[in-house]
C-alpha cells in the first residue's frame, strides 16, 4: 500500500472538517474520490500536500509513518497536486514553468538553459506529452497547461498525482487525451487520486471510489460494483434529487440581443430573447463563444455593434455599472478570477455589489448590513464557521452560493450564468436549479450557459445553439434530446469549415 490515512481528523473552530478518516490508496491505482461540496475533500487534499497540519490521526507512507509538515515536504515524498485553478506562471515559458521548484542546472557559472530544455522534452516525450515549450503558459490551451503541471509533477519524480477538477474547462475531445495520459501514468506505476463531481468520469476511469459525508469517509468501493445511482446515495444520505420543473407560460421579453458582435472578433453575431419566467439554455461546442457574448451583453466586453434592450428599452453603453442599475446581473464562469474576492471574509463578499443600499450619507448601517447576510445565509444554506471566515476557506459550492447571495442582494431581473454549477456537487447543482426557477417563477428571465448539456436538458425551457461565434437554432425543450442538438452543433461546424 502507497499511502494511508489512519484515523485522521482535522478541526477549524470547533467545527470538524474531517473526522476519524481512515483511508487507502495502491500504487498503479486511479482512484476516484467524491462526495458533496463541504464533505471535507479539500481538506484530505490539503492534508496529503502538507498545506494543513495533522491534528489527530497518523499518516503511513509505504508503510512508515511520516510527517507532511509543508508542501515541500509532501513534495520530497512524490505527492504532487495539479489544482483547478492552474499554478503555472503566466509569463513562463514551458520549460521555465517545469522547473518551477526545482534547482536551476548551472554551466560555467551560467544557467545552463540547453540542458534544462533537454530535460524537460525528455520527460515529455516519455509521457507522450508534445508541447510548444517556447510558448508561455498565458498562449498555451487550457489541456495543454494541464499537461505542462503533469511534466512538472514527474520531473518531481511523482509517485502520487493528486488531481482536483481537472475537466472543468476542458471539452469532451480535450478531456479524452487527458484521460489516455492518466491511463499511461497508471500503467507506469503512479498512483491517481482523481477529485470530481462528474461522476461520469469516475466510472470512466478509476478502479476504486471513497465517498466522503460530512467529512467522514463512507465506503471505498470498486467502481466495477456500484451503479451512479447507488454511489449518489452514499454521497446524499440516499435523498432524491428532484428534476427542476418547466413552465410554458411566459410573460414579455426582458432581455433582447440583437445582432451582437465583439471588438476582438470573438462573437461574430448573436442574437436572442428571454421572456419574463422563461430559463433560456444557451449551449455550443468549445469555442463557440457563449461565454463572451454574456460578457458583451452584460458589458465587461467591448462592442463592435450590436444592441442589448432591457423591457424593449436599449440600454445604452453596456457597462457591468449600468447592468447592475438597470436590473440585470452576471454570475460569471470565472468564481475565482472574476466574481469574489477571497481575502475578503463572506460577509464582505455577499455585499460586495450591494452595499450602496445598506448606506446612509456614506455610513454603513451594519445592523441592517448583518440582518441581510444572515438572511442570504439561511436562505441559501450556506456551510460556513462564521460569516467573517474568509472566502477561500469556504468550499467551492458554497463559495459559489455566497456569489449567489451577492447577486440576490442587488434584486435582478435578468440572471446572464455562466456555468454556474461547475465544480459543485449533486445536492448544490440541484440547489442552484431550483433557486433559478424560482426566480423566473417570480418573473425574472435567466439565460443559462452550460457545456453540459444534460443539465440544459434538465432545467431549461428553451434551449438555443451557439457556433462559431453565431446564434443558430432554438427549440422548446419539449422532448428534445442531446443528440438533436449536437447534431446541430456539429452540423453547422462541418458546414462552415467546407470551402
Amino acid at each position: 500500500m502507497l499511502l494511508q490515512t489512519e484515523h485522521v481528523s482535522k478541526e477549524f473552530n470547533g467545527i470538524y472538517a474531517l473526522r476519524d478518516v481512515n483511508f487507502a490508496l495502491e500504487a498503479g491505482e486511479i482512484h476516484g474520490l467524491v462526495g458533496e461540496n463541504g464533505a471535507g475533500k479539500s481538506t484530505l487534499i490539503k492534508l496529503l500536500t502538507g498545506v494543513y497540519s495533522l491534528q489527530e490521526g497518523r499518516i503511513l507512507w509505504d508503510g512508515e509513518p511520516v510527517s507532511i509538515g509543508s508542501p515541500a515536504a509532501g513534495q520530497g515524498l512524490g505527492i504532487h497536486v495539479i489544482h483547478q485553478d492552474r499554478t503555472l506562471i503566466p509569463t513562463f515559458d514551458g520549460v521555465e514553468n517545469a522547473y518551477l521548484g526545482l534547482e536551476y542546472p548551472t554551466r560555467l557559472g551560467r544557467v545552463d538553459w540547453a540542458a534544462m530544455r533537454r530535460r524537460v522534452r525528455e520527460t515529455a516525450a516519455r509521457l507522450g506529452i508534445a508541447l510548444d515549450l517556447g510558448k508561455t503558459a498565458a498562449e498555451l490551451s487550457p489541456p495543454q497547461r494541464t499537461e505542462l503541471e503533469i511534466v512538472r509533477a514527474m520531473m518531481h519524480e511523482c509517485r502520487l498525482l493528486i488531481l482536483d477538477e481537472p475537466t472543468a474547462a476542458l471539452t469532451d475531445k480535450e478531456s479524452a487525451r487527458l484521460f489516455a495520459l492518466l491511463r499511461s501514468l497508471r500503467e507506469k506505476g503512479t498512483a491517481i487520486l482523481y477529485v470530481s463531481h462528474r461522476l461520469e468520469e469516475i466510472f470512466l476511469l478509476a478502479d476504486r471510489v471513497t465517498v466522503l459525508r460530512n467529512g467522514e469517509l463512507v465506503d471505498t468501493v470498486p467502481t466495477k460494483s456500484i451503479t451512479q445511482e447507488q454511489l449518489i446515495a452514499k454521497m446524499t444520505d440516499g435523498a432524491p434529487v428532484r428534476a427542476v420543473r418547466r413552465r410554458r407560460d411566459f410573460g414579455p421579453v426582458l432581455l433582447e440581443a440583437r445582432d451582437i458582435a465583439s471588438r476582438d472578433g470573438t462573437v461574430k453575431n448573436g442574437s436572442l430573447t428571454v421572456r419574463s419566467g422563461e430559463i433560456l439554455g444557451l449551449f455550443g461546442l468549445g469555442g463557440s463563444g457563449r461565454t463572451e457574448l454574456l460578457e458583451c451583453i452584460f458589458g465587461c466586453r467591448k462592442l463592435a455593434r450590436g444592441q442589448v434592450l432591457l423591457d424593449g428599452a436599449e440600454l445604452a453603453a453596456p457597462s457591468p455599472e449600468n447592468s447592475l442599475r438597470h436590473g440585470m446581473a452576471l454570475i460569471s464562469e470565472d468564481r475565482r478570477g472574476k466574481a469574489m474576492v477571497g481575502s475578503l471574509s463572506v460577509r464582505d463578499n455577499i455585499m460586495l455589489s450591494g452595499i450602496d443600499a445598506f448606506a446612509s450619507h456614506g455610513i454603513v448601517q451594519t445592523k441592517a448590513e448583518t440582518g441581510a447576510v444572515n438572511a442570504q445565509i439561511k436562505a441559501l444554506r450556506i456551510k460556513l464557521a462564521d460569516p467573517r471566515q474568509r472566502m477561500l476557506e469556504l468550499s467551492g459550492g458554497n463559495q459559489q452560493k455566497v456569489v449567489f447571495a451577492r447577486v440576490l442582494l442587488t434584486a435582478p431581473r435578468v440572471f446572464l450564468c455562466d456555468e454556474p454549477t461547475q465544480a459543485v456537487d449533486v445536492s448544490t447543482r440541484g440547489e442552484i436549479h431550483r433557486l433559478l426557477r424560482q426566480k423566473a417563477d417570480e418573473g425574472a428571465a435567466v439565460l443559462y450557459v452550460s457545456s453540459d448539456l444534460k443539465e440544459l436538458l434538465e432545467v431549461a425551457d428553451s434551449i438555443q445553439v451557439m457556433s462559431r461565434g453565431r446564434t443558430r437554432e432554438r427549440w422548446k425543450n419539449e422532448d428534445l434530446t442531446a443528440q438533436q442538438v449536437l447534431a446541430c452543433c456539429y452540423e453547422t461546424q462541418e458546414r462552415r469549415a467546407q470551402p
